[in-house]
């Protein structure tokens, strides 16, 4: 019994383990690519993926994050 128990508790843990895996983040992006893009928290991104992938970060947090303008935020 408590062998069977421990082998559940080691496949749970490999489970999690694969589920946390395939939602890391990876989002390549060329950063050589021009066209800057403001975002509505007042960051400049250097290109429309950068700005993709902040968004899909803060849709994880259950944050918004919208396009604001073309170009570079205006400084405060």
């Amino acid at each position: 019994m408590k062998c069977l128990t421990l082998v559940l508790v080691l496949l749970a843990m490999l489970a999690s383990l694969f589920v946390t895996s395939s939602e890391a983040s990876y989002c390549p992006c060329d950063l050589s690519q021009k066209g800057e893009i403001c975002g509505s928290n007042g960051v400049t991104y250097k290109n429309r993926c950068e700005f993709d992938c902040t968004q899909r970060e803060y849709r994880k947090l259950g944050r918004t994050l919208n396009f604001k303008s073309s170009g570079s935020c205006p400084k405060a």
